[in-house]
């Protein structure tokens, strides 16, 4: 059999996620047996399919279970994570492993800790990250790589995502073998010893910043290098959002075009020397090693750097190089240091584009053997995406519809940039003169991106929401795609072409919708509450938060794009608290989401918040609307009434001004509240009481409106001013939902409204708890999900 490393790979890779899905070991123990006899049966008594020489076999169930313990080990928390909740004061002393420039300061990854904490016990903890927040660099004392220090601050643990489509913080750095962050308050060396080989490296590279920040504008600068040397902190937010909707920010990472462009040039100088085939690829090799550990060693770079290694070394033994067989032990090497980079973006994309080339391409040269390059740029172009496109949807949720022809124009001009790169860097250490001479080629070339990518922005559809696929599409999608592959390779026709286009189908077809969703974030200190009709129409009932910085764009924007929404067409604004509107700002003066209806109360108090929301409103042309008690909102099955405040309302808080909505659709009733207090409680009662008259005696349907409800979204967080008896005994409420923070600095949710709502045998769902907290209902039957299953521990 063909290609035993990329066997291998698979096996180590099934075990992988044999131990992430929790598969039991004793499963796995059957099944690596099972194998085991079956290559037995067939190897020595069927006598067919296997060849007696492929003893690589012999190894897979063994490497599945490698993979299946490297795995459960990375997945198993060290022993001081039980020993504090979320953050706590330390001491620790560790060996730095690397130095990261930032924005807002620098960042030392450390190696072989021991973090005391306040009760004086020490604990070792293999690798964690302190930032040391400060605007001077270089710093007035020089850390270097190998340095053994001394630091002093808060440890914390790192947060997993509460809301679907939101960064999980704490996989990210798990998957880099990093265990918890450091907020430095004090750092001294104890042990000054360092690494020259590294020291060098770090001081050619703060060279390289220099020249680069003197001889370019500042935004070209720190495009250069995050392409060159891996340096992000100086990378526009705009650029790096201009480049990602254009699908070009692959541009941004070191790849495998950089790594053997440099590799590739040192060999061939080398070669003109006449040094000799064994010394030029010792030292190319030597080289591009180097360059990875200048830059960091991204999954990307490691990558690049083995297949780079394989490659030159098969040319100097005179053997072929096979790209499956690089990628396959390059992916295992990786994998084997940390299994859970395999659930990491960087790597499914960096190695999902090697293999779609790789496997992809030869399909299409099956169907049409091209000559023209543009031809064959654009099927090389369209077999990285192929394979590709689940993973860009599940992690980015949308699809740059003209990537392929702004990758066509942007790619073929990427050699000459790195070229005047590289060059202008070394020659500006020498000359800065010199450096700006010959950086306005690297300058040029990255003006014409940047039009490139504005043209591509203003084009209609540019990007197309799909939303994060189900599991069962995506494996659907890689199913025909396999089909594809094989029956273009054996039948060479183009009607294959037909599982192509069906896999693709079937991934970005929209969902059938046949009920009302209701989702309340997390969203920490504040409130946000989303909802989908069964015809598509959406609506979000406040969006703020006082805790989370930039709510709108970490947490609202992300998990409503995962839910392929991209436009919402009402947002009610019960109050004008910044905990209900800081995101609905965002949302509205960003390009992400667009809004068609912004719905204000029909208030007296209207506060500089307010005026600024009408402002917002009217310059991105949204529709402005003004609600008051009695108004209502039909829209199919849905129906939402407004409940309070009445026109000409007085009141001295902004809290008991907030709208209060009824919703209904068929059997199911659900009440939210926003933020109202005692008097907004007892104006409520008031109307219950009368509108209980009003259903008895009326047997109009058009003026019902529930006064028992399935679903309490619970009054301003859940605070003891709010929610009273009264109200309780009368709404009665089967589920209770409350949006605040964990360990809040008010108190929510106070005890005694707990209390209330376990004597009326409410079920009590909170968001710091039970994270995004999900409902649905097709107008009968109600289904209650949360996000957090494990209850936020």
């Amino acid at each position: 059999m063909k290609r035993p490393f990329l066997w291998g790979i698979a096996a180590f890779i099934g075990g992988i996620l044999s131990a992430w899905y929790g598969i039991p070991l004793i499963y796995i123990a059957l099944t690596a047996f099972g194998a085991w006899l079956i290559i037995y049966l067939l190897m020595f008594c069927i006598k067919r399919y296997i060849n007696r020489k492929d003893f690589f076999l012999w190894g897979l169930p063994l490497l599945m279970l490698v993979g299946f313990f490297a795995m459960k080990d990375r997945m198993k928390p060290p022993d001081i994570d039980a020993v504090f909740e979320e953050k706590s004061e330390c001491s620790l002393t560790g060996e730095i492993d690397m130095i990261v420039k930032k924005s807002l300061g620098t960042t030392y990854y450390l190696k072989n800790n021991r973090i005391t904490l306040p009760d004086n016990h020490t604990y070792l903890v293999e690798e964690v990250i302190v930032n040391e927040y400060t605007y001077d660099y270089p710093l007035s004392k020089q850390y270097r790589v190998g340095n053994i220090i001394s630091v002093s601050g808060t440890v914390k643990k790192f947060s997993v995502n509460s809301n679907p489509g939101t960064f999980n913080e704490y996989l990210y750095y798990k998957s880099q073998n990093i265990s918890y962050k450091v907020t430095a308050e004090n750092i001294s060396i104890i042990n000054s010893k360092y690494s020259v080989f590294r020291s060098i490296l770090d001081n050619i590279k703060e060279e390289l910043v220099r020249v680069y920040s003197k001889v370019l504008p500042k935004k070209e600068a720190g495009i250069l290098m995050a392409m060159v040397l891996g340096e992000k902190y100086l990378l526009e937010d705009e650029i790096k959002l201009l480049y990602q909707e254009n699908g070009i920010s692959h541009i941004l990472a070191i790849s495998g075009l950089h790594v053997s462009m440099v590799g590739a040039a040192i060999y061939y100088l080398l070669k003109r020397l006449r040094l000799g085939l064994a010394v030029s690829t010792l030292m190319s090799l030597a080289f591009v090693y180097s360059y990875g550990i200048l830059t960091n060693f991204s999954v990307s770079t490691n990558r690049a750097v083995v297949m780079y290694s394989i490659f030159i070394i098969a040319k100097l033994i005179g053997r072929t190089f096979d790209i499956l067989t690089a990628m396959s032990l390059s992916a295992f090497l990786i994998l084997l240091q940390n299994p859970m980079e395999l659930f990491q973006a960087g790597f499914l994309l960096s190695f999902g584009a090697v293999l779609g080339i790789a496997v992809i391409l030869p399909c299409f040269s099956c169907l049409h053997e091209s000559k023209n390059l543009l031809v064959r740029g654009i099927c090389a172009s369209i077999s990285a995406q192929v394979l590709t496109l689940p993973v860009i949807l599940y992690y980015f949720f949308q699809i740059p519809l003209y990537s392929v022809f702004i990758n066509l124009l942007v790619l073929p001009l990427t050699s000459m940039l790195m070229l005047s790169a590289i060059i202008s860097g070394i020659a500006g250490i020498i000359s800065s003169s010199l450096g700006v001479f010959l950086a306005g080629g690297a300058n040029y070339i990255l003006k014409i991106y940047e039009m490139i990518c504005r043209l591509g922005s203003s084009l209609p559809k540019n990007l197309i929401t799909v939303g994060r696929p189900d599991t069962i599409r995506i494996i659907i999608y890689y199913a025909a795609i396999s089909v594809f592959i094989i029956s273009a390779k054996r039948l060479k026709k183009k009607g294959t072409l037909v599982f192509f286009i069906a896999a693709v189908v079937i991934l970005i077809a929209p969902k059938l919708k046949n009920s009302l969703t209701v989702t309340v974030l997390d969203v920490g200190q504040g409130e946000a509450i989303f909802m989908e009709n069964d015809n598509g129409t959406t609506y979000l009932v406040d969006g703020g938060s006082s805790d989370v910085s930039q709510v709108g764009r970490y947490r609202i924007t992300p998990y409503l794009l995962s839910k392929g929404v991209d436009t919402l067409d009402y947002v009610f604004v019960t109050h004008t608290d910044m905990d209900h509107v800081s995101g609905i700002m965002e949302i509205i003066a960003g390009k992400h989401i667009s809004v068609r209806h912004l719905i204000l109360p029909d208030i007296s108090l209207r506060n500089e918040t307010y005026n600024k929301l009408e402002e917002l409103a009217k310059d991105k042309g949204i529709m402005l609307m003004y609600v008051a008690a009695g108004d209502m909102i039909t829209d199919g099955k849905l129906k939402i009434n407004v409940l309070h405040p009445c026109v000409g309302y007085q009141s001295a808080s902004n809290n008991d001004y907030s709208t209060v909505l009824s919703v209904s659709y068929g059997e199911f009733d659900m009440l939210l509240t926003g933020d109202i207090e005692t008097k907004g409680d007892q104006e409520l009662i008031t109307f219950f009481i009368k509108q209980e008259y009003i259903n008895r005696c009326n047997n109009d349907s058009t003026t019902f409106i529930q006064t028992d409800y399935d679903v309490l979204k619970v009054a301003h967080h859940g605070s003891k001013n709010s929610t009273s008896e009264e109200i309780l005994s009368i709404i009665r409420p089967e589920y209770a939902l409350i949006s605040c923070s964990k360990k809040n600095k008010y108190g929510h949710p106070h005890e005694e409204v707990l209390e209330r709502l376990k004597e009326c045998k409410s079920q009590i769902m909170i968001t710091p708890k039970h994270g995004a907290i999900m409902l649905k209902t097709d107008g009968n039957k109600l289904w209650v999900d949360y996000y957090l299953k494990d209850g936020g521990g």
